[in-house]
């Protein structure tokens, strides 16, 4: 006897997520055709005859798709989004894509700069800076197209002068936050002595991918790339002034 197609929707209803399609999803199971049902949330349940009930509760798919140990939202040639498959007995718990498996993915490194450049004035702040942003790297994942993004999150200078920095914000340029040169912003430092100085910058990011055009996963941990390293030369107002003389030079450093 036919099984009509309402009752096909409803029984793909809950194995869309699984299996990610359903045929004859329009018509009508014929004589010959069979429909998987089941509970997959209740261990053990949609057993009938003399099977007894008993199994794990998920389906056991065969044939190009492993056995899943867990619901998932898509399935590409065999691998569950985000999920490796089980073992080859469908008995081993599934590991969770790490920063290891994307080794291959490499981020592009941050730059840092500095304003003045390459040159400070003792007791004013000098304004530092980074441009790095989001971005995405295109590559391979468990044998799957895939894109990686990284985004930055943490900005850890240090200074050269044995105080450092953790900061939230990434800064940017005197003119871009509408700032007088020498004004203090979010990033700036000031040096109290001359000399010359080692500025290094790192950046953590955090790390997502996905499969495809499927959606975005995290992937645990964080991940930190040292930026360009800075050598810069801080001095006396009078002795970086051209003119030496704001009198003359009204709108030069530390005027």
């Amino acid at each position: 006897m036919a099984t009509p197609a309402s009752a096909v929707q409803g029984a793909c209803a809950e194995l869309g997520s699984i299996l990610g399609d359903c045929p004859n999803i329009g018509g009508e199971l014929g004589d010959d055709e069979a429909l998987l049902v089941g509970d997959f949330d209740d261990p053990g349940s949609g057993g009938s005859g003399g099977g007894g009930g008993s199994g794990s509760g998920r389906p056991d798919v065969s044939g190009g798709v492993p056995h899943l140990v867990a619901p998932c939202i898509d399935v590409f040639e065999g691998y569950c989004d985000g999920i490796r498959p089980g073992g080859p007995e469908g008995g081993a718990a599934a590991d969770p894509i790490t920063l290891s498996d994307i080794e291959a993915f490499r981020p592009t490194p941050p730059v840092q700069f500095m304003q003045p450049d390459g040159w400070m004035v003792v007791g004013l702040p000098t304004n530092f800076y980074t441009t790095t942003s989001a971005h995405t790297v295109d590559g391979e994942l468990l044998g799957l197209a895939a894109t990686v993004r990284f985004t930055p999150f943490s900005y850890r200078w240090r200074y050269g002068d044995g105080s450092s920095a953790v900061l939230s914000t990434r800064g940017a340029p005197w003119s871009t936050l509408g700032l007088r040169e020498f004004d203090a912003t979010a990033t700036s430092h000031i040096y109290r002595a001359s000399g010359t100085y080692v500025i290094d910058l790192d950046v953590d990011y955090t790390a997502e991918y996905r499969i495809r055009d499927g959606a975005w996963q995290r992937i645990p941990g964080t991940l930190r790339l040292p930026a360009n390293r800075l050598t810069a030369t801080a001095g006396d107002a009078v002795t970086v002034l051209v003119d030496r003389d704001c009198a003359t030079a009204p709108s030069g450093p530390g005027c």
